[in-house]
């Protein structure tokens, strides 16, 4: 028997008893009848198993209710982790497609990861994608944050606004890359070509980039603070405005770089080659420019209070117009005054005056 038929047969059967209860009960109250008393308790029996009936149907209903409320939300969790299982193997796959080196469905699985949402949501995070061709892909705001991504090949890729702060790009290859406002923080990109990059507004900030080549680059006002490039070279980069404070790059080739504008406060360019750079308006305040190479640079209007420069490496740059020397002199002040000193020098002692005693 179906269940609507079952509850539609007891709905008749309470209301049978109800009349009966209420006839029996009408019986019991009429005058001259001998079984007044009998059809008065018949009639409240009647009633009260009208009652229990009506109340035991509502509560198997409930109980029913229940129990597919259950089962459903059972069904439901069961087909929630089915479906995260098989995300988790696709997403799996993907990855390991990504880092198979095959530059053709690498670039089917970005799409795929991109239509579903994971290049961005962390799903890239802590990855292993050593050594995978995606030069030329589109990761426009990826997560690879934490990611493991040395000997990669991404020269040329656009990874504009993306997130590889604490990742690993060791030697990878990143020549003619966008890496445009992205966040590199505290990443390891030792021995990386980053040449000819794009990396304005880039954020830099502890990042390991000793031994990296960085030739032709734009990093116009990007933030290399605390950043470490021992050895990089940097030479015809463009730093306009850049933030290097307290940066190491000791040993640096930065040979014709723009550093107009940048702040290098407490830099460490200890033997780097500055030869012919622009670092007019700088901020040297506090840098170690020991042994360093300036021949034909320019500082014009740069700050080098505090510097720890030599006036023979000084000497041999282009312009010093308006800089703020290492003593907190202006330029022009301190070279009437080194003028004075050189002067003073080399100008000739008096001969004593010999009079004849009188006699």
């Amino acid at each position: 028997m179906t269940e609507p038929k079952k509850r539609s047969n007891l709905i008749v059967v309470v209301l049978v008893l109800v009349v009966l209860a209420v006839f029996l009960g009408w019986l019991g109250y009429q005058p001259g009848t001998l079984l007044n008393e009998y059809a008065r308790g018949l009639a409240l029996t009647l009633f009260g198993v009208a009652l229990v009936v009506s109340l035991s149907e509502r509560l198997s209903r409930r109980r029913e209710s229940h129990l597919l409320v259950y089962l459903e939300e059972q069904r439901r969790t069961q087909e929630e982790a089915q479906l995260v299982r098989e995300e988790a193997m696709l997403k799996n796959q993907l990855i390991r497609e990504i880092s198979s080196g095959e530059p053709g469905l690498a670039a089917r699985a970005i799409q795929d990861l991109d239509a579903r949402g994971w290049l961005t949501d962390g799903t890239l995070t802590n990855s292993q994608l050593a050594g995978a061709n995606l030069q030329g892909a589109r990761l426009g705001w990826i997560n690879l944050s934490r990611a493991f991504l040395n000997r990669v090949n991404l020269q040329e890729a656009d990874l504009s606004y993306s997130n590889l702060s604490a990742a690993s790009l060791a030697d990878a290859r990143l020549s003619r890359a966008n890496l445009d406002l992205a966040n590199l923080t505290e990443g390891n990109f030792q021995g990386t070509d980053m040449s000819l990059c794009s990396m304005n507004e880039t954020d830099l900030t502890g990042a390991n980039l000793n031994g990296a080549i960085l030739s032709g680059s734009s990093m116009i006002e990007a933030n290399l603070s605390k950043a470490n490039g021992e050895r990089a070279t940097l030479s015809g980069a463009n730093l306009e405005r850049a933030k290097l404070v307290e940066s190491g790059f000791a040993l640096a080739n930065m040979e014709r770089a723009n550093l107009s504008g940048a702040d290098l406060s407490w830099a460490n360019l200890n033997q780097a080659i500055l030869d012919k750079a622009d670092l007019t308006e700088a901020n040297l305040s506090g840098a170690n420019l020991e042994d360093a190479r300036l021949h034909g640079a320019n500082l014009s209007g740069a700050f080098l209070y505090g510097t720890r420069v030599s006036l023979e490496s000084l000497s041999t740059a282009r312009s010093l117009a308006n800089a703020t020397m290492p003593d907190g002199t202006r330029y022009e002040e301190w070279a009437r005054a080194q003028a004075r000193e050189k002067t003073a020098e080399e100008e000739p002692e008096l001969p004593a005056d010999h009079s004849t005693e009188k006699e």
